[in-house]
């Protein structure tokens, strides 16, 4: 097991999350040549290197320019150190970019960003090339031709190096990556500074979400596409120097298989225990509350002839191929953007989540520059004694005094009691919930839930607005954040106990069956644009993904095998996730244990 750290925009501290790496694996097979290809270890690179620093000054008659370009975190003191060791008989340029940036500019950037609101912000969408000190960085291209004639190598490092002012200029560029989870980790232990600051990432996470992480994701997905080499960075021991065809063929193999997104799990002030048994998490972890699959901040592993495991950001693939994964029609309604995250909300033997609401995607784009509508859902997977699910207003509440009460709280720290205005409903497993936007609503204690959201924010993990946390401290002692202005601008007074039960529990509908299996749609609104299906079967199903991409999980039974025509499978585990990319096409889903096996499958509504 391996400990990490993650951070929720919502505030400013650090909370560690475990997760299980032996299930997340996705394994593919490709020719020895290629495999041979990918040079791991910094000292076989700078071999490589050499060689071809040498070829070209032979050739050219004048220095190799490369750009070390990458992501914020990357250590360059301890790669450059042991790379120049080695080249010490070449005569070596070396320029740090960090150093190129319009620092005041970048600084206003941030605090205009951070003042519209005290716990979220307002996302900054320029382009890198904005941030740039533009005469200095003209300067520098300048130098790099100049220079070419009395050096053997000039290399530029540092996020932004290839950007579209100097690309052109470079003979190869590399891109240096790691993990969101490994930039985090790193700043706890060794802090990694924002770019001419003395602010670590860990220190100020909105800014990483609202200024700094989209800089830096707009120029990823603009350089990956103009590479030549991919580098996998998340341990510098073990660095890998892919080359670009062999990096796009690993995605693309990756792409047309079913796949799993490694997920993370972490305590939470409300949180239980059931997933530390279940996912055989560490016993130190204080609980196992919460797990999450959210495209932006997590990764996926690719086991390559079970020689080589490489380990990215799930982005990465998904800018690679967003056809192949998402479907045509897909992929053009959201912009190549993922349209769902997942959680895993663990309340056993714990408490109840705050209550809250979640906005609609007009007011997150006029508050905060978002483009996600964010809606839930919630399908139960384990309950215990007196489990329960808020959802919507009690009937004949008055509103204004559930705010006044809930101000008071806030500002008094004056408790009061939720349930004369919140309405709830007993819960069992296979329950589902659709929670729309707007709509008041929290997972009880004593359950387990599978959150189905929809969330295709690249840059932060979500908007939850909560109204009341009863009082409750944070993990680092402190009461967490109410955001009753944000809440109540968005609520949906209207729903109330008859509405919800008319419109939010949705009486499972038979949409096919066969010999001892069956798939029922369990719940669909058109405010909401995802729809839910459950297939129960004995021993297998078949199903097509018809151009988009499914999302299954297993929520009942012990494990299955779901088995693609090109004969690429996976076992999926209760209470795993797996993506289905929109190119496998037909599928096959077999149960491997005892009993009767049920998938929960979401996909968009089209």
């Amino acid at each position: 097991m391996i400990k990490i750290f993650i951070f929720k925009i919502i505030i400013d501290l650090p909370m560690t999350i475990y997760y299980s790496i032996e299930e997340a694996d996705n394994i593919i097979k490709v020719s020895n040549e290629e495999i041979d290809k990918i040079v791991v270890g910094i000292d076989k690179f700078t071999e490589k290197l050499i060689k071809e620093i040498q070829t070209f000054k032979e050739k050219r008659k004048r220095a190799c320019r490369i750009a070390f370009d990458g992501y914020l975190g990357i250590d360059w003191g301890r790669i450059l150190s042991r790379m120049n060791g080695m080249l010490k008989n070449f005569m070596l340029k070396t320029y740090n970019f960090s150093e190129y940036y319009n620092i005041n500019k970048l600084n206003d950037i941030v605090k205009k960003s951070l003042s519209v609101d005290k716990s979220f912000g307002y996302v900054y969408r320029g382009k890198i090339v904005t941030v740039l000190d533009i005469k200095n960085v003209k300067t520098l291209r300048t130098k790099l031709i100049e220079e070419s004639k009395d050096s053997d190598a000039i290399i530029c490092f540092g996020p932004g190096s290839a950007n579209p002012i100097l690309r052109r200029d470079y003979d190869m560029i590399f891109y240096f990556d790691i993990t969101r989870e490994t930039l985090f980790n790193s700043s706890e232990k060794k802090p990694v500074y924002y770019i001419g600051d003395k602010v670590a990432v860990h220190q100020l996470m909105r800014r990483f979400y609202y200024v700094d992480g989209p800089i830096l994701e707009n120029h990823k997905k603009y350089i990956l596409k103009r590479i030549d080499w991919y580098v996998e960075c998340n341990s510098i021991e073990d660095i890998k120097f892919i080359p670009k065809e062999t990096y796009l063929l690993i995605l693309s193999m990756v792409a047309e298989q079913p796949f799993r997104i490694k997920p993370l799990y972490y305590p939470v002030p409300w949180g239980g225990n059931w997933l530390k048994k279940i996912k055989k998490l560490p016993k130190e972890m204080p609980n196992s509350g919460q797990g999450c699959i959210v495209a932006s901040e997590n990764s996926i592993r690719i086991n390559i002839n079970e020689k080589i495991l490489i380990e990215m950001p799930f982005q990465n693939l998904l800018w690679a191929y967003p056809e192949k994964i998402l479907g045509k029609k897909v992929n053009k309604k959201f912009g190549g953007e993922f349209p769902f995250t997942y959680w895993y909300d663990d309340q056993i033997n714990g408490g109840d989540m705050a209550i809250q609401v979640h906005a609609n995607g007009k007011y997150l784009k006029e508050k905060f520059n978002e483009k996600i509508r964010q809606d839930e859902s919630y399908y139960i997977l384990y309950t215990e004694k007196d489990a329960k699910t808020y959802l919507g207003l009690r009937e004949n509440i008055d509103v204004k005094e559930f705010y006044e009460k809930a101000l008071k709280a806030e500002k008094e720290h004056i408790s009061f009691d939720h349930n004369i205005y919140v309405y709830s409903i007993p819960t069992k497993a296979g329950d589902y919930f659709l929670i729309p936007a707007g709509t008041i609503h929290a997972s009880g204690k004593n359950q387990v839930v599978l959150e189905i959201d929809g969330g295709i924010s690249a840059y932060s993990s979500g908007y939850t607005f909560h109204i009341y946390d009863y009082l409750r401290p944070d993990l680092d002692g402190s009461l967490r954040a109410i955001h009753l202005e944000h809440s109540f601008n968005v609520l949906k007074t209207y729903r109330r106990e008859k509405w919800v039960l008319e419109n939010l529990k949705q009486r499972p509908k038979l949409v096919r069956e066969g010999m001892k299996w069956a798939e029922y749609l369990i719940g669909e609104r058109e405010d909401m644009y995802f729809k839910t299906y459950r297939l129960e079967f004995e021993k297998e199903i078949e199903d097509n993904t018809n151009g988009q991409f499914h999302m299954i999980t297993l929520v009942e039974g012990e494990k299955v095998i779901v088995k693609s025509e090109n004969g690429r499978d996976y076992i999926l585990y209760f209470p795993d996730t797996l993506t289905i990319p929109a190119s496998v096409g037909r599928y096959k889903i077999v149960n491997l244990g005892e009993g009767v096996a049920k998938v929960v499958k979401a996909l968009i509504r089209l």
